[in-house]
């Protein structure tokens, strides 16, 4: 019977009461009688939820038995089929994206080796330079030591 049959049919029995009211309850007599009544719920409540549980623990593990094979496949599926194309698209978006490098490292390179040869040549030719002085001085110093010792082995009389 529904909630509303019970409440039309409580209405029907109040009104062949000829319209008295029944007094209500104390307070203190419904809940010394409601202690009891909550103590025994609570009690099937924690003996149904432990039913429960245990009838649901090999359920829950069987179907994870059964589960993962089925995801594991689905994941080599994926893999061997729609993962390559997907990372075929990112790998040529990227390749769009992506800034190309500037080719200052190689056209600085080939900018700067006229430099560098430039550079060494003048340091060669001032090497040359020093070593044709430095070679002068000497050929200067040994034409002057040569003289001052051809005028000391010079006999006296002969000057």
């Amino acid at each position: 019977m529904s909630v509303m049959s019970r409440k039309r049919a409580a209405e029907a029995a109040a009104a062949d009461d000829g319209g008295r009211m029944q007094r209500p309850a104390r307070p203190a007599v419904l809940v010394k009688a409601a202690v009891p009544v909550a103590k025994t719920a609570g009690l099937a409540t924690r003996h149904g939820a432990r039913s429960a549980a245990a009838w649901a623990a090999p359920r829950v593990n069987g179907a994870r038995a059964w589960t993962a094979p089925r995801i594991e496949r689905s994941g080599l599926a994926i893999n061997e089929t729609i993962a390559p194309m997907i990372y075929e698209v990112l790998a040529a978006t990227a390749r769009r994206v992506d800034v190309t490098p500037p080719r200052a490292d190689v056209t600085g390179l080939r900018r700067r080796w006229p430099k560098v040869v430039i550079a060494t040549a003048m340091l060669a030719v001032a090497a040359a330079a020093v070593a044709v002085v430095l070679r002068r001085r000497k050929d200067d110093w040994t034409e002057e030591a040569a003289e001052a010792e051809a005028a000391a082995n010079d006999p006296p009389a002969a000057a």
